[in-house]
């Protein structure tokens, strides 16, 4: 339903970044050596982008392959057996070179510390004296002389305050033996190690502080096991690609996985490469306000509920947040997740991050509506070449399945509605658009556009999709009220808004109606179908049974099928604003009708706020259905929800009819039907 891209466009798996291009040079320059020979090597023997990508990803989940493997592989890849052995030989030998320098980085610091301790100790000693004669305790190697002053000044701190001894106790500081707690001092050096200041905060705050800290570490360590590429907790169906984790043996290393009755557990794991470095992308996970932007399709609100500590420098790292949130999925079958959870990040060495989040066990209600325990989850990022870097992301959750309607249940146990590749998709196609964004010719993206004019049309088109995510899950921060309706659907949902004079809505009371259905077809046939102007006359009513034509087409992400059109109904000249984007995480298909005089200003780069919107559109998901060996049916069903937002009366006051509710109603039942018409699918 938007007219842009191919009919049944699929991304390229082949056309890759600069930065894999850079990552493959730099392997193969390691698989050399440095005479003449290692140059011949170098020249004869240099992978592609796409053979790299792929020799990784097989490699995260078996590092050893067999002789059969290889010569597959190579068969696959266009390369010789041998070479794929050398490959994984070296990668290996990469990993476990990387491995050692962590260690000896970690065995450093451990040596570094108790060096600090040491000090602190003797320090102690050399102030320690005996309460009954003053004189030092233990001196150690000091000057005699030395010792016969500090004998002598500790008598006369008693006899000028008697109450000085107790002024400081080296025997009531107490640090975590993992990570040390945080200083209440301000203006700390930027290499500084936070410490303990006696006079922040209470014994009971310092004690939840620790408790924190030290959750926060294990379960850093945790995630840093289960981003290990052979990581033995994980299996992988070379046929799918799909990784699961293997709970028995999970559970016998870290025994954190409770599942309480009427709860399950889902797990997933996905690993590719941003347009964005590890430090940029730590602070926009760091930042609420930031993270919600970027993960807007499923984050609508969150809140830093407390700073635990703060850290030091630009990055913050070991900052330690407590975290309200809802998560959803854009469909009104599915009740948005409540979670509450610490994120803690860390810089293990330079350009190498871990960002973790974990509900501590006290937080969760598992049996209240929508409520989720979030398990240790989060991401490893590893900067790679030219502003890329390498992201590791795992989700884990446990949650209350019989809360969820049966027809999304598969999708969400499967951990493909919120899991891991959800969340990396949506990463990778905000930062494809940040780069797109930002790049020097954007005033020729599209004729008569200018670059402010593309901008406020970006700008735009998020409200609109924000607004209709909005429309369908009803996020607690907006004004939807869901309103109960008699002999409807049980897989539709209505909901009403009162706008009053309010910048960028129409004034009046505004429905919602949605509902989600099973479609037996896959998500790249449905959203060819839809998103293709060719074919929109055959379910849009605004088309009136014409066609349309694209005045404005520019895509906003590549590699995503992310694309922003304003489109014109042939007809009555009727134009209308549109973005699509379409990844292996899902797909969204959004429109909204715009009035000319108002959209005129904007392509010239005038602000958009003031421009009203009713969007309307789809959200294609895969319907995650396995088969009888549990594993996923790629050419299966997918869940198509269907939302509209109309007008129904320009006074806030007024009525909301049982007779407008179900004329909507008999709408979306037309549009379905339509649409299944079209595909020759048999209701």
């Amino acid at each position: 339903m938007n007219g842009q891209g191919d009919f049944g466009y699929i991304p390229d798996p082949s056309i890759m970044g600069k930065a894999e291009a850079e990552e493959s040079d730099i392997i193969n320059a390691m698989s050399c050596d440095n005479g003449q020979d290692g140059e011949r090597m170098r020249r004869s023997h240099r992978h592609t982008a796409y053979q790299i990508q792929e020799l990784e990803n097989f490699y995260e989940h078996n590092s050893h392959p067999t002789e059969d493997q290889r010569y597959e592989l190579g068969q696959r890849l266009n390369m010789e057996a041998k070479q794929v052995k050398f490959w994984f030989q070296n990668k290996r030998t990469q990993v476990k070179i990387n491995r050692e320098r962590l260690q000896n980085r970690a065995l450093i610091e451990n040596h570094d510390r108790m060096l600090g301790a040491q000090d602190k100790l003797r320090c102690a000693m050399l102030r320690s004296s005996c309460n009954i004669c003053g004189r030092a305790t233990n001196c150690g190697d000091v000057d005699y002389e030395v010792q016969k002053l500090m004998v002598e000044n500790n008598r006369l701190k008693r006899e000028i305050d008697p109450y000085s001894s107790f002024l400081y106790d080296p025997s009531r500081v107490q640090v975590s033996p993992s990570e040390p707690l945080p200083s209440c001092s301000s203006n700390p050096g930027r290499n500084a190690t936070p410490q303990l200041d006696l006079g922040c905060g209470s014994t009971s705050a310092k004690k939840e502080i620790s408790k924190f800290l030290d959750l926060a570490n294990t379960a850093m360590k945790e995630l840093i096991v289960l981003g290990e590429p052979d990581c033995p907790f994980w299996t992988i169906d070379l046929r799918s690609k799909e990784v699961s984790l293997v709970y028995e043996k999970y559970r016998g290393v870290f025994n954190n996985i409770i599942k309480p009755p009427g709860c399950v557990v889902e797990a997933s794991r996905d690993t590719g490469l941003v347009p964005m470095t590890s430090s940029t992308l730590v602070k926009t996970l760091m930042d609420t306000g930031k993270w919600v932007n970027v993960f807007a399709s499923i984050v609508p609100v969150s809140s830093t509920h407390k700073v635990i500590r703060t850290g030091y420098g630009g990055v913050k790292s070991g900052s330690l947040q407590q975290i309200q949130a809802e998560f959803q999925v854009i469909s009104p079958l599915v009740p948005k997740r409540q979670v509450t959870f610490l994120r803690y990040c860390k810089e293990l060495k330079h350009g190498l991050w871990v960002v973790v989040d974990v509900t501590p066990a006290e937080y969760p209600t598992f049996l209240s509506y929508g409520a989720s325990n979030r398990l240790p989850s989060g991401l490893i990022i590893e900067d790679i070449a030219n502003g890329y870097s390498k992201v590791t992301w795992i989700e884990q959750a446990e949650y209350n399945e019989s809360h969820i309607h049966q027809l999304y249940q598969p999708l969400i146990g499967s951990g493909i509605g919120l899991g891991a590749k959800r969340w990396f998709k949506t990463l990778q196609r905000y930062c494809g658009s940040l780069s797109t964004l930002t790049s020097t010719n954007l005033d020729q993206i599209s004729p008569g556009l200018s670059a402010k004019g593309a901008t406020e049309l970006v700008k735009l088109a998020q409200r609109m999709t924000l607004k209709y995510y909005t429309g369908i899950t009803g996020s607690s921060t907006d004004k939807w009220e869901i309103i109960q309706v008699e002999n409807v659907a049980q897989n539709m949902i209505f909901m009403t808004r009162k706008n009053l004079n309010e910048t960028g809505e129409y004034t009046g009371i505004v429905l919602s109606a949605a509902t989600s259905v099973w479609f037996p077809v896959n998500q790249q046939t449905l959203f060819a179908f839809l998103s293709h102007p060719s074919f929109r006359h055959e379910w849009d009513i605004l088309t009136h049974n014409t066609s349309m034509e694209e005045t404005i087409r520019f895509q906003k992400a590549k590699g995503h099928g992310n694309i922003i059109s304003l489109l014109r109904i042939i007809r009555n000249g009727m134009l209308v604003l549109q973005e699509v984007w379409n990844d292996a995480s899902g797909a969204v298909v959004v429109y909204a009708p715009v009035e000319t005089s108002s959209i005129e200003p904007v392509k010239r780069g005038e602000n958009s706020d003031s421009v009203q919107l009713l969007p309307s559109g789809f959200s294609i998901l895969p319907d995650g259905v396995t088969d009888h060996k549990g594993k996923s049916k790629t050419g299966g069903g997918c869940l198509l929800t269907l939302g509209l937002q109309i007008l129904l009366s320009s006074n806030p006051t007024a009525e909301l009819t049982q007779d407008s509710v179900q004329k909507v109603e008999e709408l979306i039942g037309h549009t379905i039907g339509k649409i299944k018409s079209a595909l020759h699918i048999q209701t």
